[in-house]
């Protein structure tokens, strides 16, 4: 994994940043809880991939560094609320988890042919989890397969989905995504499949 200045200086480099910015955006939320504590030579601590996501939410909606820790907490801390699976047109399986479906979705999870992938019920942690874990099984055409992540200022709410020959998979994190409705207005930020196996490789090997 990646250490905080790895972290700092490969996502300075991904959105055209002064690393100096990137440093004080990560310090901020080290001191918000929002990242592991990292010491500096051979005692800094590897980074998490809810580290990497972190940051990168805060890069990525290009936030003020007195404003991030709040508005990524607010973010990472998106209940997953409903969630499906598609396959040749038909429902394979759905579940709300207001309704009790949490166990199903668990189930169904654990079925995916992802070696060591769990479930998180936050938004954060799940997108952390996948960074570490979700491109790293021992089925190629699931690792191949693209992974979208969507933040809405809608709610908020997010989307992540992840399409294979398995079937397409789509989790909803937020209150918002039970009932949403038009807004006059909304802003969107898109992760794209590239961004976030270039992160995956940060949380795996340091590397991006």
């Amino acid at each position: 994994m990646a250490t905080k200045g790895e972290m700092v200086r490969a996502l300075a480099q991904r959105f055209d940043l002064n690393p100096n910015k990137v440093d004080a955006m990560t310090r901020a939320m080290a001191r918000a809880g929002l990242r592991t504590p990292g010491g500096r030579g051979r005692a800094a601590a590897d980074m998490t991939g809810e580290d990497i996501f972190h940051l990168t939410l805060a890069l990525a909606h290009g936030l003020e560094t007195k404003d991030a820790p709040e508005a990524v907490r607010e973010l990472s801390q998106l209940r997953l609320v409903r969630g499906n699976l598609f396959l040749d047109g038909h429902i394979q399986w759905e579940a709300n988890c207001d309704a009790g479906g949490e166990s199903k979705l668990l189930d169904v999870l654990n079925r995916l042919p992802v070696a060591g992938l769990e479930l998180n019920l936050t938004f954060g942690a799940f997108c952390g989890h996948w960074l570490e874990e979700g491109f790293n099984g021992a089925d190629e055409w699931f690792n191949s397969a693209p992974v979208s992540v969507e933040v809405s200022s809608n709610g908020p709410h997010a989307v992540f989905s992840h399409r294979s020959d398995k079937g397409s998979l789509k989790l909803w994190f937020g209150d918002a995504a039970k009932d949403l409705k038009t807004p006059e207005w909304e802003r969107r930020t898109i992760l794209s499949d590239k961004l976030f196996r270039r992160l995956s490789q940060l949380a795996r090997s340091g590397v991006s």
